[in-house]
């Protein structure tokens, strides 16, 4: 059970019984993940029923059910969900328009600035404590947050005209790539240790990260 300081922050959207423009079942949909989120934060994988995901977002089990089929899919929505808030797909996507160290600046920020979200450091303190008795959650976690950013930049870097790297030298440099963005600080954070840093300073890293970046890419052009 995680300390009752780490709760993710609720969205207006929640305690609104109508939003213009915004249907009805999508409001429903983002609700469902919002309570859910709550609830594998505080409980865990394990402990967090589809009933109690039901109860908690005030909508019928057979509702939930409508939006996603099973708590795998329910689980996976939710990291990917948080993922999606830092664009780190998004900024990829954008390869046709922009220079390979610009893309990668993006990518590098947003991620950094992820891995500095107090609810993610805190997901991540679940995930290790429950993987040690259950594997198929740790193995949700890393195909929808990390495999799944990997993936996103191997692409990057074998397909953007500035790169173009063979699919194992682009896969390979793409976890290079992150796990230079994760530093020290990565480590601290999940022992509970002091970690902040400020903004400069995170964008200053980010920078470095993409420099070294491209320095691993001459390697194998």
């Amino acid at each position: 059970m995680l300390p009752t300081s780490t709760k993710i922050d609720k969205p207006a959207v929640l305690n609104q019984s109508k939003v213009a423009g915004r249907p009805k079942s999508q409001e429903k949909r983002k609700q469902i993940l919002f309570c859910a989120g709550e609830l594998f934060l505080e409980q865990g994988y394990d402990r967090t029923s589809m009933d109690a995901v039901a109860k908690q977002s005030g909508v019928s089990k057979q509702t939930v059910y409508s939006h996603f089929q099973n708590k795998d899919i329910l689980y996976t929505a939710v990291i990917e969900g948080k993922c999606e808030e830092y664009r780190i797909a998004d900024a990829a996507l954008s390869a046709q328009n922009n220079s390979l160290s610009d893309i990668l600046q993006d990518i590098a920020s947003n991620f950094i600035h992820l891995l500095n979200d107090k609810q993610v450091i805190a997901m991540h303190s679940v995930i290790i404590g429950e993987s040690k008795n259950n594997t198929h959650v740790a193995a949700l976690f890393y195909e929808a947050g990390p495999l799944h950013s990997i993936r996103v930049v191997t692409d990057l870097l074998n397909s953007h005209p500035d790169c173009q790297l063979a699919t194992e030298n682009a896969k390979e440099t793409a976890i290079d790539f992150f796990n230079l963005l994760k530093s020290d600080y990565h480590m601290l954070s999940m022992l509970g240790l002091p970690y902040e840093q400020s903004e400069q300073q995170l964008n200053d890293y980010a920078k470095k990260v993409v420099v070294k970046t491209l320095k691993i890419i001459e390697i194998y052009r």
